[in-house]
């Protein structure tokens, strides 16, 4: 083995040392940290609250690879709670002291609406739950940029119809083509969804399913 090979083994060794003290696990016997009331509001951009709406705390450390000598990110729900009637949450937990950092997720994609709503931002609560006994967080959900547009075009076009079903499943088309002549066949493609609808005023002729690429400017 060269001086350079084992210099380096050495300099690789004491990397693997440095990140097991850096990202290690706590000491044992170290104190439990004491529960945290988390608990706040969701409410619509209009100032209606939100009911039977989900509210995640997300939890996340970074991870050691040995194998790879590399770092990863380990992400986990640590809890979750309903909003009530009145749009109102509430979480009680204990900070994992094995997570770096907390966040406050307020959708599930599961049950997510993403043509009415815009997908709101994670809110950071790290230091205050580590602070504090009790964190207050309201959140207000706001409308899709779209949403209006489409709202316009439920109401013209029936929201039970072929076209305003797909309307208030996928939202506004990335682009729409006219086939022949204008009032003729339509294409409505959905790029990021990987499906182009073929329609006949409000007659779907033909689904074509493709992989999901990069939407182009919308038009139409």
């Amino acid at each position: 083995m060269g001086r350079g090979e084992s210099a380096r083994r050495r300099e690789t060794a004491a990397t693997l040392v440095a990140l097991i003290l850096l990202f290690g696990a706590p000491a044992a016997g170290a104190a439990e940290p004491a529960p945290v009331v988390l608990h706040g509001t969701v409410r619509d951009q209009s100032g209606a609250p939100l009911a039977d709406y989900p509210v995640r705390l997300i939890k996340t450390k970074t991870t050691l690879n040995l194998l790879h000598f590399g770092t990863g990110t380990q992400l986990a729900e640590a809890a979750r709670a309903q909003t009530d009637a009145e749009g109102r949450w509430e979480l009680k937990v204990a900070p994992d002291p094995q997570f770096d950092y907390f966040y406050l997720r307020f959708y599930d994609p599961k049950t997510f609406d993403p043509v009415r709503y815009r997908v709101p931002a994670d809110v950071d609560v790290t230091k205050r739950i580590r602070q504090k006994p009790e964190v207050v967080v309201d959140a207000v959900i706001g409308d899709h940029p779209d949403w209006s547009t489409v709202q316009g075009l439920l109401k013209e076009l029936g929201p039970d119809s072929n076209r305003g079903k797909i309307l208030r499943r996928l939202g506004l088309p990335e682009r729409r083509e006219t086939v022949g002549t204008p009032g003729g066949r339509e294409n409505w493609w959905y790029y990021a969804q990987g499906i182009c609808y073929q329609l006949q005023a409000d007659s779907v002729l033909k689904i074509r399913r493709f992989d999901p690429v990069l939407p182009p400017r919308r038009s139409g």
